[in-house]
């Protein structure tokens, strides 16, 4: 991946391999003495495509003038003394702990979030119609919440690889489906305020790593779904 910016009249190519940090947060259970309800959150995952400022001064000379312009023109965290390329937020719904509750998927979703109720609703269907045969039956429901690429790493199919490497690699014994709404959002790793606007080319972005558009007629959501192990990247 290259980091390209102007000095003293020079293009300047900082050639990097960046790295995945991944986080992960939930309540901690003291089974079992915890009583399962509909307002239980699900697991939170973040999965961040960074480049330490340690590495860009490894592979050039780290001028305050270069890391000052690196600064300006990328999404850079002190706290962490890194730049952020994309970064990827799922949210994870055990179906054990579905079972433990004794509901659907529907009442535990809907008493969290709109968009979860989407979901939700659509994840019941699939277990009563028996659509892809028992992957929800041993399998847990993840809801990508959040993905953002950076700009400038826009149109190097960043996020598609974020996605497939993510539920490949990243989520350990990931099963299940998952599910993503295709609908704009302002990036929170650049500070433009232009939103990408066409629900219908982020939809097609997706359908890329294969996920598929439910044909429901009950919202007006583009909502997408995909099997793990159906998750690819076209070449």
């Amino acid at each position: 991946m290259i980091l390209e910016i102007s000095v003293d009249e020079r293009i300047l190519k900082i050639d990097v391999s960046p790295k995945m940090v991944y986080e992960s947060n939930g309540t901690l259970y003291e089974f079992p003495h915890l009583e399962f309800n509909e307002d239980y959150p699900p697991i939170y995952h973040t999965i961040s495509v960074v480049v330490s400022m340690e590495q860009i001064d490894m592979e050039c000379t780290l001028t305050q003038e270069v890391e000052n312009q690196l600064k300006e023109k990328y999404y850079f965290e002190k706290n962490e003394d890194q730049i952020v390329v994309a970064r990827l937020e799922v949210a994870e719904f055990p179906n054990e702990w579905k079972g433990e509750m004794g509901g659907s998927w529907y009442c535990w979703l809907d008493a969290l979030d709109g968009d979860y109720a989407v979901i939700g609703e659509r994840a019941d269907r699939i277990v009563n119609e028996d659509i892809y045969g028992e992957v929800l039956e041993y399998g847990n429901l993840y809801y990508i919440q959040r993905l953002d690429v950076h700009p400038e790493f826009r149109g190097q199919e960043v996020g598609l690889k974020l996605i497939q490497h993510t539920f490949k690699y990243m989520l350990r014994n990931a099963n299940g489906i998952v599910f993503v709404i295709a609908k704009p959002m302002k990036s929170k790793l650049s500070k433009k305020s232009d939103v990408f606007k066409s629900s219908s080319r982020l939809s097609n972005y997706y359908k890329r790593c294969g996920f598929k558009r439910i044909r429901d007629g009950s919202t007006k959501s583009i909502v997408m779904e995909a099997c793990i192990e159906e998750l690819h990247l076209d070449s």
